[in-house]
């Protein structure tokens, strides 16, 4: 089981018409420069980036190298622990980029993302230019996660809420989730985060995994 990230910026679409392209290119790399940097920090692979949209996941590729490259898992016996680099992830990607501001106003970057936890299946795609990519259900549902979420929060699957128990969760209910009906899903809730002893318990897990 992997888990996988979406995330986009609030307001690009519009920002995009009434700003020169060249500044909305560096805004854009100014800011997903800062998120590359975490994929390392947290071991979270990134998948693609698509316009203002970007893409991560962890639990897809093994933390040992075949031959000097990483090798895609055939199976993952610590789905939480992938779901906890993943939102450890999304939990600083939210405190970094809001360094960056919009180009057409000093506001800072407002991202929505979301996360969900599911089966996967990954491979390089083509001959020319070959692509590791990743494929099923789970990179939809994670779509639907971001795009029905608010704006400067982190919004996940009732899947993915279920593999960290030990954060502080906000009910968002049962929502309509085009293409999959109606969804109990949860925010993360900023204000409380969680708890010394459960970080632990979290820092634990990926120690004994990467051991």
């Amino acid at each position: 089981m992997a888990t996988v990230l979406f995330m986009d910026i609030c307001g690009f679409t519009s920002m995009s018409k009434s700003v020169e392209p060249q500044k909305v290119m560096e805004m854009l790399n100014a800011l997903f420069s800062k998120v590359d940097k975490l994929t390392d920090e947290y071991m979270v692979h990134k998948v693609e980036t698509a316009g203002d949209c970007y893409i991560a996941a962890s639990g897809v590729l093994s933390d040992q190298t075949c031959n000097g490259f990483q090798c895609a898992l055939d199976h993952h016996d610590h789905p939480e622990v992938s779901a906890g680099r993943v939102m450890e992830f999304a939990k600083a990607v939210l405190q970094e980029t809001a360094k960056v501001k919009m180009p057409n106003s000093s506001d800072p970057v407002q991202l929505r993302v979301g996360i969900h936890s599911g089966d996967v299946v990954s491979g390089l795609i083509g001959t020319k230019l070959p692509k590791f990519s990743i494929f099923g259900d789970t990179m939809n549902t994670a779509a639907r996660m971001e795009s029905t979420g608010i704006p400067g929060r982190i919004h996940v699957s009732e899947t993915t809420q279920g593999l960290l128990p030990e954060y502080a969760w906000e009910t968002m209910g049962k929502i309509n989730v085009k293409g999959k009906g109606m969804m109990q899903t949860y925010l993360w809730d900023s204000n409380r985060g969680w708890s010394s002893q459960a970080m632990q318990q979290q820092q634990q897990q990926q120690q004994q995994y990467i051991s």
